[in-house]
């Protein structure tokens, strides 16, 4: 199914809850599980601290970029060593990387198309606010593979939901599903949702022919966010699987605007899933 899992790590506990995860995936398909930790370099640009250290109040000298450089490069070493021994528990193929750039781009960098990238919803921020928009959404907006985002909350998966528009995303999702579905072992409900209810039934069909029998199909109307998240909650899904930032034949389902919607008011696992390109 994927040749190796990309792990963002950052001690955090969304991290560490990602890091089982990415273990018990990583048992089951015989891959390696790669760690990697990363330096921020917009964290030591001296302008950058020379303002950090008006607002917080410590003194600021020439070269302390040094200093803090240092500092991260030993906190990541503690991260990984963390994360290495949480994997030999799970008696993973575990190896790590410390690297240092922009995070969100060097984890989606490492990442090639045949790989999965697990990444912690919530990730550490050394000063709040700091860091404008959320590091996972956008590994999911530049990697080539899926990505699945888990929040700090740890959960059974017992119930995952798909949201399926046709589109070759929701295909990979899909497929995605079921091999995770050998994994975890939850049941599996598929949403789709059409401006009118007309087409639904070919949908389903197209299902079946993919996936099987073992599903409870959705077909509703509406704005697609506000009814898949009306039926997260109201069946309390543990796992949601969509395509990801992509249109759909059916129709344009899965925009960016949507599923950035569904990253910002669902706090459970999610798998977006991207199709390589030809």
């Amino acid at each position: 199914m994927f040749k190796r899992i990309i792990v963002g790590v950052d001690g955090s506990p969304a991290s560490i809850n990602a890091s089982k995860i990415a273990f018990r995936l990583g048992n089951f398909y015989d891959i390696p599980v790669v760690g990697i930790y990363v330096v921020d370099v917009r964290l030591l640009e001296e302008s950058f601290l020379a303002d950090l250290a008006g607002v917080l109040g410590f003194t600021y000298y020439e070269g302390i970029s040094a200093k803090v450089k240092e500092f991260l490069e030993k906190q990541g070493d503690a991260v990984l060593t963390e994360f290495s021994a949480l994997g030999r528990e799970f008696g993973a193929k575990v190896s790590v990387v410390q690297s240092m750039g922009v995070p969100y781009r060097e984890i989606a960098s490492q990442a090639d198309p045949e790989d999965l990238i697990v990444i912690g919803k919530v990730g550490r921020k050394p000063v709040k606010g700091i860091l404008i928009g959320s590091n996972s959404e956008k590994v999911a907006k530049h990697a080539k593979s899926p990505v699945l985002m888990v929040p700090q909350e740890e959960r059974s998966i017992r119930k995952a939901l798909l949201a399926y528009d046709g589109s070759g995303n929701a295909k990979l999702a899909l497929k995605i599903c079921g091999s995770f579905k050998e994994v975890f072992g939850y049941s599996v409900k598929v949403i789709h949702v059409e401006e009118e209810e007309e087409g639904a039934k070919g949908v389903k069909e197209e299902v079946r022919e993919l996936f099987g029998e073992d599903f409870e199909f959705i077909s509703t109307t509406g704005f697609p966010e506000e009814r898949i998240i009306q039926v997260v909650r109201e069946e309390d899904i543990d796992l949601l699987f969509l395509g990801a930032y992509g249109k759909g034949r059916f129709r344009e389902l899965f925009v960016g605007s949507v599923t950035s919607f569904l990253i910002h008011h669902l706090d459970i696992p999610m798998l977006l899933a991207k199709a390589p390109k030809d």
